[in-house]
């Protein structure tokens, strides 16, 4: 090669290759330092939409586990309340049992119709007040309860409960306290055929307005007739209600071992997700630990023969007798 005062090549060629590797060594210490292989999109785009979506599914199916314990909480205090409902149906049913046996007198068969009474209330009151972070479940105004147990927007990842939720009323039951089994209730013939009842105060009061009654109750019908056969109609109907129940608790207990089964596969999903995208994105310590070893002998070594091209120029000066 000719000796030149102009370009110095050989400097050149190594401060090119210097560079290069004390790139390379940067990225090698970045990866190191962050464990991850991808810290920025050039280090490697394709790997970057892979794992970026390998993260959002990972990601929307720890929510969507999430979705499915809240769900089954929810389902838990719908079941709860059923079971305060049942308790009360099954109650009032062994009230009716005994009511229905004639050896019992008048008097024994109202104090039963007084805690059917309560207990009617009560039910209505569950159905009214059994609710999950505000939201009422058993008072028949649930419309659609959809869970989201899956990572995505397909159809199969949602659920709706509704089904299993039902309206807990008395009324919805069709189990109002018959007529011929109210102690309280009269009918006003001279008025025209206005029911009157007992009211909260213990007087008494005109069913549809509540406006009190003025008149004579032994001017009035009374309809409180408790035979075995109006206490054993009434028990049918309390039975569909209890039977009615239970099936809805038995939806209840599908819905909750179909989402467990969800959950537990989604685990297994997530695993498999975590296990595939640490192949993009997770440092191979060990073989970023050799590349760190070579490149800083490869750094070292085009330092000392940029030093060694630096000095070419310099034997010019000899050739001149400098």
């Amino acid at each position: 090669m000719a000796i030149t005062l102009g370009t110095n090549i050989p400097s050149f060629v190594t401060r090119m290759n210097l560079n290069s590797v004390t790139n390379n060594l940067t990225d090698t210490l970045t990866r190191l330092s962050t464990g991850l292989k991808i810290n920025r999109a050039g280090d490697n785009a394709a790997g970057l939409v892979i794992s970026e979506n390998m993260e959002a599914l990972i990601r929307g199916s720890k929510q969507a586990q999430q979705n499915i314990q809240t769900a089954t909480s929810f389902l838990d205090i719908a079941e709860n309340g059923m079971v305060s409902i049942s308790d009360h149906f099954q109650r009032i049913n062994d009230l009716l049992v005994n009511m229905a046996n004639d050896t019992n007198d008048e008097d024994s068969r109202t104090a039963a119709v007084d805690e059917i009474i309560e207990r009617l209330d009560e039910i209505n009151r569950l159905a009214d007040t059994t609710n999950f972070n505000g939201r009422t479940m058993l008072d028949g105004t649930v419309d659609k309860i959809i869970v989201q147990m899956g990572p995505d927007a397909s159809e199969l990842s949602i659920l709706d409960i509704s089904p299993a939720l039902t309206d807990c009323h008395v009324e919805a039951f069709d189990v109002e306290l018959p007529d011929e089994l109210n102690p309280y209730l009269y009918i006003d013939t001279t008025g025209g055929n206005r029911r009157v009842v007992k009211g909260e105060d213990g007087g008494w009061v005109y069913e549809d307005d509540q406006s009190a009654f003025t008149g004579n109750l032994e001017d009035c019908d009374r309809t409180f007739d408790p035979t075995n056969e109006n206490c054993r109609a009434y028990i049918e109907k309390i039975q569909n209600a209890i039977s009615q129940l239970s099936t809805n608790r038995g939806l209840i207990g599908a819905y909750e071992n179909r989402m467990d089964s969800s959950y537990d596969s989604m685990s297994t999903r997530i695993e498999s997700l975590e296990s595939a995208k640490t192949v993009y994105t997770d440092t191979d310590i060990a073989e970023e630990a050799t590349n760190l070893t070579q490149q800083q002998i490869m750094q070292q070594i085009n330092v000392s023969v940029l030093t060694q091209a630096n000095s070419l120029q310099s034997m010019a000066l000899s050739l001149l007798g400098g």
